[in-house]
């Protein structure tokens, strides 16, 4: 990479002077003549450029993502600027063409941190619920749900008692219900209906009951 550094502390004169000279040589836009220049290979007018437009991306980033991540959202707008620095073309205005670049690569950061934001969110929010278990009531309701319900099921006739088996909790399709040999497939259908009927009636019963 074409020298992306933004800070030369051991030269700080001698790059200021640099600078000052490369302005007055730019004219109004010297952005755009140092951007030229560097796509010939002049280093000294790209180092320039680079500093001088830190302060200008420092300014979007932090209007776009707040005081967060700013120093990652410039030097990534940077490496950005460095890949596709040939697509400039000199003479047009540069600080459009850089302000386009920087607030896309803003706008990518804020998705990704938006993505990353869900997904700890989305980790927090399970293991919460699998730490959590159910609670006591919940607990209490199940176990006193599954007494009624076999003993609502032992009440039942054995053929109504193999079609809820078969139908039900194995979840078999009435012709692979009826290859167990037990009963044809009309007369499970028939029975798994007569079987849910009194199911209903007497859970509804001892539900009155209990209260």
């Amino acid at each position: 990479m074409m020298g992306v550094v933004l800070r030369h502390p051991a030269h700080g004169n001698a790059m200021s002077t640099s600078t000052d000279a490369l302005c007055s040589e730019a004219g109004s836009d010297p952005w755009g003549a140092w951007m030229a220049r560097a796509q010939g290979g002049d280093k000294q007018a790209y180092h320039a450029l680079l500093q001088a437009v830190e302060p200008y991306l420092r300014a979007i980033a932090r209007r776009m993502l707040g005081h967060e991540d700013v120093d990652d959202a410039v030097q990534e707008i940077l490496l950005v600027v460095h890949g596709i620095r040939h697509t400039y073309q000199p003479g047009r205005p540069f600080k459009p063409w850089l302000s386009t670049i920087a607030t896309r690569r803003c706008v990518d950061l804020l998705r990704r941190r938006q993505r990353e934001g869900a997904r700890v969110g989305e980790a927090v929010d399970a293991e919460t619920f699998a730490d959590a278990g159910p609670e006591p009531a919940e607990v209490v309701a199940r176990v006193q749900r599954e007494a009624r319900v076999r003993r609502a099921l032992a009440g039942l006739s054995q053929g109504q008692r193999d079609a809820v088996r078969l139908l039900h909790l194995q979840e078999l399709s009435p012709r692979e219900a009826e290859r167990q040999g037990l009963q044809s497939a009309g007369a499970l259908k028939v029975a798994s209906h007569r079987a849910l009927k009194a199911l209903r009636r007497m859970l509804h019963g001892e539900q009155h009951d209990a209260t």
